[in-house]
């Protein structure tokens, strides 16, 4: 069963696309001219969507863009839910160099994500771990 997503396409725009079959996820267009700098910078995609009720959309950036770049995205990854009807839009800083980017750029991959609905319960006590409340790096590094 497919799920369909209503997609608009913008002035500068282009649609989404996967680029091989076994793709997980769908590549996403620069619709401006853009230069990032150490600023963050909202980049147009140039679509806006319909995500069916209980589902979102998650903007990631392409693996060659951390591989061959300074872009990073501050917020790790953009949520866009289904009642949003906006321009969707890759959030990139970029340092020690600006980097620009030009309409048609590939700059940001899309996932489609089921949402899970959970109930959140307040209690006084959680359940005991091996681990209990050792955060970050407190399993050591090999």
């Amino acid at each position: 069963m497919s799920v369909k997503v209503k997609i608009k396409i913008l002035p500068g725009g282009k649609m989404p696309e996967k680029k091989t079959k076994g793709a997980a996820a769908y590549d996403c267009y620069a619709s401006e001219n853009v230069t990032v700098n150490e600023t963050p910078t909202l980049i147009g995609l140039g679509f806006a969507l319909e995500l069916p009720e209980g589902y979102h959309a998650e903007i990631v950036p392409r693996s060659s863009i951390g591989l061959n770049t300074y872009l990073r995205q501050p917020n790790c990854v953009g949520i866009i839910d289904s009642d949003y009807r906006g321009e969707v839009k890759a959030m990139y800083e970029c340092q020690p160099h600006n980097h620009n980017i030009k309409v048609g750029d590939r700059i940001a991959q899309m996932l489609i994500k089921k949402n899970i609905d959970v109930e959140m319960v307040e209690v006084e006590d959680l359940s005991q771990t091996e681990r209990g409340d050792g955060g970050f790096g407190s399993t050591g590094t090999r």
